[in-house]
C-alpha cells in the first residue's frame, strides 16, 4: 500500500504552481465551471422532468376508454359505459370522467370536474369547488386580475378562483381549473347521464395489453383505449428529447471545451524548459504527469461543485426553476421537479464523460507526450524531435 504521505509534498508544489498561475487558474476554473453548469442544468432538468411524470403516471389510471365517431371525440354514455366496462374480468372500479379543453383568458385551459382526472397527491387536501367557483393551477393564477376566471367553451361560464394547486404539483396542474361536474356539463355541452371517458383501474396491471380487445367489444359503439404503460413511455420520450434538444443548443458550450484543451496543450508545450530543468534535477517523467494532473484536479474538483451546485439551483429552486424551464422549453413553466438517486447518479456519469474525462485526458496525455523527453533537449525548446 502506498503511503499517502508521499504524495503530500507533491499536492503541496501543485497547489502552488496554481496560485502562481492566478490569471490562467482563475480563467481555466471559470470556463470549466460555466460548461458544467450549462451541461448539468440541462442534464438535470430532463431527468427530473421523467422522473416527475413517471412518479404522476403511476397513480394514473390502467385504461383510460373514449368513444369515438366519425368526427372523433364523442360524449360516453356513463352509466352504461360503467355497466359494460364491468363485464369484463379483471376490471376494478371503472370511474366516469369529465374533462375537457376550453379558451381562456390567454389560450387553452384543461377543465377538471372529476377528481379521478388528477393524482390524489395533486389535490393535497384542498376544499372542493362549489357551483360557481374554481381551484386552478399557478400558471392560470398569474395570467387572471383579481379573482374571476371567464371560461369559453360550448356555453361560456364566470366562475370565482377560491384556491390554487400547491407548487410542487406545478407539471400536473399548470394549466388546470377544477370546477364542479353542474358547470363543467354546461361548459363543455354534456348532458347529465354524459361523461368524457371511462378511468379504469385492472386486478393485474401488467394484462393492460391483453385485455384492451375484449374490453372494446364489450361496447356496442367505437371506443379508444388508452393504456397507462403507452402514456409514461410518450411522456418519457417527451423528457429525453426536451434534454437532447437542449443539448444540442449547448453545443457552442462544450466547443468550449475544445478551448480548454487546446490551452491545455499549449499549456503544456511552453513549460517544457521548465519540465527539462525538473528531469535534470531528478524529477522522473511520472513525478511530472502526477503534478500536472494534480493541478488540474486542484481547479477540476471545485469547478465541478460550484457547476453542479448551480445547476441544481437552477432546476430544483422554485424562482430560478420557472426561468430554466421557460428556457428549456421554450415556453412551459414546469416548477417542483423531483431527482431519485438513480436519475441523480446518471447524470454525474453524464458529466464526468462529456466533461471531466476529456479535460483529465487532454492533461494526462499532453503531460506524458511533453515529459518524456531528454532533460537537455527540453531545456533547450525543441520536446518534439
Amino acid at each position: 500500500m502506498i503511503a499517502p504521505s508521499r504524495y503530500f509534498p507533491l499536492a503541496i508544489w501543485a497547489a502552488r504552481d496554481v496560485l502562481g498561475h492566478s490569471g490562467r487558474s482563475i480563467l481555466l476554473f471559470a470556463s470549466l465551471a460555466s460548461l458544467i453548469f450549462l451541461t448539468a442544468t440541462v442534464l438535470l432538468f430532463s431527468q427530473a422532468l421523467d422522473v416527475t411524470w413517471t412518479r404522476l403516471m403511476d397513480q394514473a389510471p390502467d385504461l383510460v376508454l373514449r368513444r369515438i365517431d366519425a368526427g372523433g371525440w364523442a360524449p360516453l354514455p356513463a352509466e352504461e359505459a360503467v355497466a359494460c366496462a364491468k363485464t369484463i374480468p379483471g376490471v376494478l372500479d371503472p370511474t366516469p370522467r369529465l374533462w375537457g379543453v376550453v379558451a381562456g383568458p390567454e389560450g387553452p385551459l384543461t377543465v377538471v370536474a372529476s377528481t379521478a382526472v388528477v393524482p390524489e397527491d395533486v389535490l393535497d387536501g384542498i376544499k372542493p369547488p362549489s357551483a360557481g367557483q374554481a381551484v386552478v393551477g399557478r400558471g392560470v393564477a398569474h395570467v387572471v386580475s383579481g379573482n374571476r376566471l371567464n371560461l369559453e367553451g360550448q356555453n361560456p361560464i364566470t366562475v370565482t378562483i377560491i384556491d390554487t394547486f400547491r407548487a410542487h404539483t406545478g407539471l400536473a396542474t399548470h394549466d388546470l381549473v377544477w370546477i364542479t361536474s353542474d358547470d363543467a356539463r354546461r361548459l363543455l355541452g354534456l348532458a347529465p347521464d354524459q361523461s368524457s371517458d371511462l378511468a379504469i383501474h385492472l386486478f393485474r396491471r401488467e394484462e393492460e395489453k391483453v385485455i384492451q380487445a375484449e374490453l372494446a367489444a364489450a361496447f356496442p359503439w367505437p371506443v379508444r383505449i388508452t393504456d397507462r404503460s403507452t402514456s409514461a413511455l410518450r411522456q418519457h420520450t417527451r423528457a429525453v428529447r426536451t434534454g437532447g434538444i437542449a443539448l444540442v443548443a449547448a453545443i457552442p458550450a462544450l466547443l468550449a471545451l475544445l478551448l480548454i484543451i487546446a490551452s491545455t496543450i499549449l499549456n503544456s508545450t511552453g513549460r517544457q524548459a521548465h519540465w527539462g530543468l525538473l528531469k535534470s534535477m531528478g524529477w522522473t517523467t511520472g513525478e511530472i504527469v502526477r503534478l500536472q494532473v494534480a493541478k488540474a484536479v486542484f481547479l477540476g474538483i471545485p469547478a465541478v461543485i460550484l457547476g453542479l451546485a448551480a445547476a441544481c439551483a437552477a432546476v430544483f429552486y422554485p424562482p430560478a426553476a420557472g426561468i430554466t424551464a421557460l428556457w428549456i422549453t421554450g415556453g412551459q413553466h414546469l416548477p417542483a421537479l423531483t431527482l431519485n438517486r438513480t436519475g441523480a447518479i446518471l447524470t454525474m456519469l453524464e458529466i464526468i464523460a462529456i466533461v471531466i474525462l476529456p479535460y483529465l485526458a487532454a492533461v494526462f496525455l499532453t503531460s506524458v507526450r511533453g515529459a518524456a523527453g531528454d532533460p537537455w533537449t527540453m531545456l533547450q525548446g525543441d520536446p518534439w524531435n
